[in-house]
């Protein structure tokens, strides 16, 4: 069967499948040219083309002589002898190999850098990106780059000038800001948002262009911000630091003066003592006046007291001074000796002052960690109350300061009672 004996019907069909042939491979070719792929497979492409249209100009020939009955021309003779089933097959084999060649297209955009994927690329990206020539002709703009610059400024041609004009004197729409930062630039959007804006000049072949990015940085602006109150915040707690330790050396040389000063009221007072024992009961002379000269020598500045030595044995030896006979009983524990130490001077003190006495007795017991140590005299007891100023008021400053109970019994006879809890 040839083209001549076909209906018109049939050839009219056989003419659109050719048509559309010729469409679906121009298009091919076009895709191909527009995504970069190189001109390998153009010969095959346009092969293919070409038969595609003699196919179509035989059909179209031939349909022509049907409808008119007019006498054939040598080529519209040659038309009408062409096999059908060649037709019909050329047409089957060229559906086929465009289904393939599109095919094939599509593989190889989908797994290649193209510049079609590489804009495509740029505009999915959440970032800002922009390509400028030096001339400020923008290249490539991608869609987050020109939505940040659309809704800073409210232009919708991109211009870097502009934009960078605008985040150097702030000229930008109700509601944003910027800021300097470093080389770039901070924009603060209407939503809250930050973008660092950063412009820089990269070589592409041999041509200078013009980058600008910009990022989403909302959350690191937000920490930043946070980290520079921290920081502040620590400042000042470093100052207060400062000034604290300026304090506290302060007050330690005011304590190691005021330890001084007591030391030396220590020896004033136990030769105040020594004195009065002595005028009343005697004593050793030569002692007495070793005591005086080394008190006097005090006052002067020209003697040291001395704070290393054992405060317990230095007040034995004050109230034999004295005439007074300090009797321990018990075990004094090594972390509150010189408590114990300042409490015996105060009892003693008192017992040679106020109860005449020639004898001061202290109990100590330690009950599971509670140690307890009880001050008396066999003086004369109190004629009252006994009002704690003084040196009782500092006693008890100082067992208050471990944490310690002092009591005070005046009837009937003088007791004084200190008890430290065990250790925390």
């Amino acid at each position: 069967m040839t083209l001549g004996d076909m209906s018109v019907t049939t050839l009219s069909a056989l003419g659109i499948a050719a048509f559309l042939l010729d469409v679906m491979y121009m298009a091919v070719i076009l895709r191909r040219h527009i995504a970069g792929l190189g001109k390998g497979m153009h010969v095959i492409y346009v092969s293919a083309l070409l038969i595609g249209l003699f196919l179509l100009f035989c059909i179209t020939e031939v349909s022509r002589c049907v409808i008119a009955e007019n006498e054939p021309s040598v080529f519209e003779a040659f038309a009408s002898d062409v096999n059908a089933l060649f037709c019909m097959g050329t047409e089957a084999v060229m559906t086929a190999l465009w289904a393939v060649f599109w095919l094939r297209q599509e593989m190889y955009i989908y797994s290649s850098l193209t510049p079609q994927s590489l804009e495509d690329g740029l505009n999915s990206m959440t970032d800002g990106v922009a390509f400028v020539s030096t001339k400020g002709v923008p290249l490539l703009v991608n869609s987050s780059m020109q939505r940040v610059y659309f809704e800073a400024l409210g232009l919708t041609s991109f211009d870097s000038d502009r934009l960078e004009k605008g985040l150097q004197r702030n000229e930008l729409n109700e509601g944003y800001s910027s800021e300097i930062r470093g080389k770039g630039y901070y924009l603060h959007m209407a939503d809250g948002s930050v973008w660092d804006i950063q412009k820089r000049i990269i070589m592409i072949g041999r041509k200078k262009i013009w980058e600008i990015l910009a990022y989403d940085v909302t959350e690191r602006y937000r920490k930043s911000m946070e980290l520079e109150e921290r920081n502040s915040h620590l400042e000042e707690v470093n100052r207060s630091i400062r000034a604290y330790t300026r304090e506290m050396n302060a007050i330690i040389r005011e304590e190691e003066v005021l330890a001084a000063k007591i030391r030396i009221h220590d020896d004033v007072g136990r030769a105040l003592l020594a004195l009065k024992s002595y005028l009343i009961r005697g004593g050793d002379r030569e002692a007495l006046m070793e005591m005086w000269q080394f008190t006097a020598g005090l006052l002067r500045g020209e003697n040291i007291p001395d704070g290393s030595a054992d405060p317990i044995a230095a007040l034995k030896e004050a109230a034999d001074a004295v005439g007074v006979r300090l009797v321990l009983n018990g075990d004094i524990p090594e972390d509150l000796r010189k408590l114990i130490a300042i409490a015996i001077h105060e009892c003693l003190t008192n017992t040679v002052k106020h109860a005449d006495g020639t004898e001061l007795t202290v109990d100590i017991t330690d009950d599971n960690g509670t140690v307890t140590a009880v001050f008396t005299n066999d003086g004369d007891p109190p004629e009252g109350e006994i009002s704690e100023s003084g040196g009782l008021k500092s006693l008890r400053s100082a067992v208050e300061q471990v944490r310690g109970e002092m009591e005070i019994a005046s009837d009937p006879r003088f007791m004084l009672t200190i008890k430290v809890g065990g250790k925390e």
